[in-house]
């Protein structure tokens, strides 16, 4: 069996969202040492099977599987097309439409794929490990923790709320559920943004500058990302009702930081977070609150988060896309 992937010789390996196919193809040669595995730029005649990301070039033949990190696009369309009630956009790129199979990350992106446009191959859920620029870090001791609730926290425990630069991040709702909050709780627990305030949405500044508690909502500067760590692993919770179809890393970060998490995606926490639903500003705030003025909660989700986090990593995900390899060439 001969597998051509394309075009990962082209990737920056720094690229968190290419992580999955790169990791992946640096452990299937030991996964599968009877295959010969190419990525030449130019696909040779012989191939058995192609492995793809989504913008690879695809000649017809021989089959075809293909890597999705997300469909962000389709399921958030530009707001602009809504004047001129154009539809919402599909993917098009007929790489996707001529796959023998799709690989995704987790079934929420796996659902959103199968609801926003017709494909007839099958869609495989593989998963996903840790990023690897994580891994080294460790949780912040309890020195670290407080000095960084000195210096970041003026004194006070803080929420932080990780950003990735996408659409759908639901930063917006968010603030506007942390007034909420603040009402609701009589402890001050400020709020930091991951991220420089001119770099966020314009929605998101907005809502921040009308904030009766701007003055503990803080965007944070560009950090190394040591400290950065430093920030995460010491905050009394990670924010992240991020609606994204993209896989929720923040999650798999948080439990390695040791910090509980708030997020919308339960298949992946599996009562290892507090879950909420992310088009619901209140539902967060109840979250919020829970994990304030519930200890053992948080504690409990940290426990569980230890635990889960041994469910995802790359030779996992690797093991499962050379089941699907070997399904494909008819050997099991």
């Amino acid at each position: 069996m001969k597998i051509w992937i394309n075009p990962l010789n082209q990737t920056p390996a720094a690229d968190v969202n290419f992580q999955l196919p790169l990791e992946v193809w640096k452990r299937l040669p030991s996964i599968m040492p009877s295959v010969e595995f190419n990525q030449d730029k130019q696909r040779p005649a012989d191939s058995d099977v192609q492995l793809h990301l989504y913008n690879g070039a695809f000649d017809g033949t021989p089959p075809l599987y293909v890597f999705i990190d997300d469909v962000d696009d389709l399921v958030f369309p530009p707001k602009h097309w809504w004047p001129f009630k154009r539809r919402r956009k599909e993917i098009t790129d007929p790489v996707v439409h001529e796959a023998s199979g799709i690989l995704v990350s987790h079934i929420h992106l796996a659902n959103a794929i199968r609801d926003h446009h017709s494909v007839a191959c099958p869609v495989h859920v593989i998963g996903h490990g840790l990023p690897s620029e994580v891994q080294a870090f460790l949780p912040a001791d309890s020195v670290t923790r407080r000095i960084t609730k000195e210096v970041y926290g003026r004194e006070k425990s803080f929420f932080l709320a990780p950003t990735t630069g996408q659409k759908s991040d639901n930063l917006e709702r968010l603030v506007k559920a942390y007034d909420l909050f603040r009402q609701q709780c009589p402890e001050e627990v400020r709020l930091l943004i991951n991220g420089v305030e001119q770099a966020q949405p314009k929605a998101v500044r907005k809502a921040v500058q009308a904030s009766p508690n701007r003055a503990d909502i803080t965007f944070l500067p560009e950090l190394s990302e040591a400290e950065y760590w430093k920030v995460y692993s010491s905050a009394r919770a990670i924010l992240y009702p991020s609606l994204s179809t993209k896989f929720p890393v923040e999650i798999l970060k948080a439990w390695h930081a040791h910090v509980p998490i708030m997020a919308v995606d339960n298949d992946i926490m599996k009562g290892a977070g507090t879950l909420v639903q992310g088009e619901d500003f209140k539902s967060m705030t109840e979250g919020m609150v829970s994990l304030v003025t519930t200890p053992f909660l948080a504690s409990g989700i940290v426990e569980n988060g230890k635990r889960r986090l041994g469910a995802f990593s790359w030779d996992k995900a690797a093991e499962a896309v050379a089941e699907v390899l070997r399904t494909a060439d008819g050997r099991r």
